[in-house]
């Protein structure tokens, strides 16, 4: 509930903090005293639309804080709400709002700042303002369609349930359905194309190393004739010598170097080791010059085989631009092509028993959507009679109540219905949507009735009534106070109004007046203890110079009021 609002330079308030409790929160005061200012101040916290006007003349800035205790049953939404945007919430809620004449609005809650919308869904959750519109739950549908399932009492919220368990069990089918692909067909196609890329990869019979290996023999194949031409070229001249040019084989001039060595190392015999390095050498010269003529006598130049390498070669190119950089990322893909296809054929069959689990789901889903709608319209032709009744004992004895009920054309968790209700104030005028409603106390009567019957399920723990009685005295006024009465053991009201039989039915009692500080007019509030109350009361009933007789009048109503709260609300 809100415990305490602040306010600071807005419009007639300079300063002004305002206590209140649970129960039912009465403000009163002569009119333009400022009644509608804390109602506006307080729609500010709930995320409307802040306006410069709105800042006191000659101010640069305006204040507005909302201190809320929220309840049991607004504290699990709330905090939800809260853990959403990463703001921690201990069960008390600072909620404020500032702008500034450059017409800069900034909202906070807890001390950190957050958008306007922000604001708004917290302001749901917190208050239901009743006069002005824009914050009236009533007025969306989702909210009339909770208030006539409240109504259907456990039958309807069980088979609300239900609706809800199977919607979502199709919901979870379906998405395992579309991870195994999103249908028969696309999967289908999916096999045709892996079948088709692995079988490619099979007919290639591709090994990690044979790149390397073609590419090293299509080098060899490509340039055969020079090959041949230096092979022979240093085989010549390793064993053969050339005889055109009288030139001697490198095995000769080893020879004949040895020689000379070993005739050396007679004279002086450290040069001995130079002999065994020169027999090394021509050792190996002559094993390389018998390697370089096997590899003569076994090379051939073959044209087909060129042509056969390099075939393979861009096969093997083509694989690599399909899938994969290299021959092993082709071999890779090939593999986990191979592993998908295996899971898509298995697939297929859970995919048959998902899409019958499915078909199975939905029909049951749509038989008790069915069965819930009957319970809504059920509890619809119950309601209607039931909230006419109550209109009557609120000064509307001539209006209509109907809960529309239409099919959607989707299901939801909530069923195929959307509910709207449908209001008239006068005979012979069509009922409306409530939103089409122009009067702002009709809406508060409308809503005090609906109000009264969910008291106990209602959610929402403040509500706000802007003067609800007008247009309306004598019995009516006193239902109305009753009913606000009884609403008050369920929730926190806050109440402004001119009626002085909602006025003595007040658990707290406000008043609101203007004063001259100096040469400016400023809009001030205090508590009313009873004898203050007493008073307050008799200026509401004539306006005139209180006398015996007034006092009388407003001890009676008060007296009454008492006896109302002790039999009606026996607990508290």
């Amino acid at each position: 509930m809100l415990e305490e609002l602040r306010v600071s330079n807005f419009a007639l308030i300079e300063d002004l903090s305002l206590p209140l409790r649970a129960g039912l929160n009465v403000l009163s005061g002569e009119t333009g005293a400022g009644k509608s200012i804390i109602i506006g101040a307080i729609g500010l916290l709930l995320g409307e639309r802040a306006l410069t006007e709105q800042i006191r003349h000659g101010e640069e800035s305006a204040f507005v804080e909302g201190i809320f205790a929220p309840p049991g049953p607004a504290a699990a939404g709330i905090e939800a709400l809260l853990d959403g945007a990463g703001i921690e919430g201990s069960g008390t809620l600072i909620v404020a709002r500032e702008m500034s004449r450059s017409g800069r609005s900034v909202g906070r809650v807890n001390g950190r700042t957050v958008p306007v919308f922000f604001l708004r869904e917290l302001g749901e959750l917190l208050v239901d303002l009743h006069g002005q519109h824009e914050h009236q739950s009533l007025l969306r549908p989702r909210y009339q369609l909770e208030l006539l399932d409240y109504y259907g009492g456990e039958k309807t919220a069980a088979a609300v349930q239900l609706v809800e368990r199977l919607y979502r069990k199709r919901q979870e089918l379906t998405e395992r359905l579309e991870g195994l692909g999103r249908d028969s067909a696309e999967r289908e196609r999916r096999m045709e194309i892996l079948s088709f890329q692995i079988e490619k990869i099979r007919e290639a019979r591709l090994e990690p190393a044979e790149e390397e290996r073609l590419l090293q023999e299509e080098q060899i194949l490509a340039h055969a004739e020079r090959l041949g031409e230096l092979l022979a070229e240093s085989y010549a001249r390793l064993y053969r010598g050339d005889e055109r040019r009288d030139a001697p084989a490198v095995i000769d001039l080893l020879a004949l170097l040895q020689g000379s060595l070993e005739e050396a190392a007679g004279i002086d015999p450290e040069l001995t080791p130079l002999v065994g390095l020169l027999e090394s050498a021509a050792a190996q010269v002559e094993e390389v010059s018998h390697t370089l003529r096997d590899y003569q006598a076994s090379f051939a130049y073959d044209p087909a085989r060129l042509d056969a390498v390099q075939q393979r070669l861009e096969q093997l190119r083509s694989l690599k631009r399909k899938y994969g950089e290299t021959v092993a990322g082709v071999l890779a893909f090939g593999q986990q092509a191979q592993e998908e296809l295996d899971r898509l054929k298995q697939s297929e069959s859970l995919a048959v028993e998902l899409e019958k689990e499915i078909a199975g789901i939905g029909e049951q889903l749509a038989e008790s959507s069915r069965r819930l709608t009957g319970l809504r319209r059920e509890a619809a032709a119950a309601l209607e009679p039931l909230l006419e009744k109550r209109f009557g004992e609120l000064a509307l004895p001539r209006a209509r109540f109907r809960a529309a009920l239409t099919g959607e054309e989707e299901c939801t968790p909530r069923g195929r219905d959307r509910v709207e209700f449908l209001f008239s104030a006068n005979p012979g005028e069509a009922v409306r949507p409530l939103a089409k409603i122009i009067s702002g106390g009709e809406m508060s009567r409308v809503m005090l009735a609906l109000k009264t019957i969910f008291a106990g399920q209602e959610r929402i723990p403040t509500l706000i009534f802007d003067e609800i009685d007008a247009g309306i005295g004598g019995a009516p006024i006193q239902a109305v106070a009753e009913k606000l009465a009884l609403l008050a053991a369920h929730h926190q009201i806050i109440c402004v109004t001119h009626s002085p039989q909602i006025a003595a039915m007040a658990d707290h009692h406000i008043r609101l007046f203007k004063e001259l500080a100096g040469e400016r007019t400023q809009t001030r509030a205090e508590q009313l203890g009873d004898g203050e109350r007493r008073l307050e009361i008799a200026r509401m009933l004539d306006g005139a110079e209180i006398d015996r007789a007034g006092l009388e009048h407003v001890d009676s109503l008060m007296g009454r009021a008492e006896r109302f709260k002790k039999e009606a609300r026996p607990g508290n």
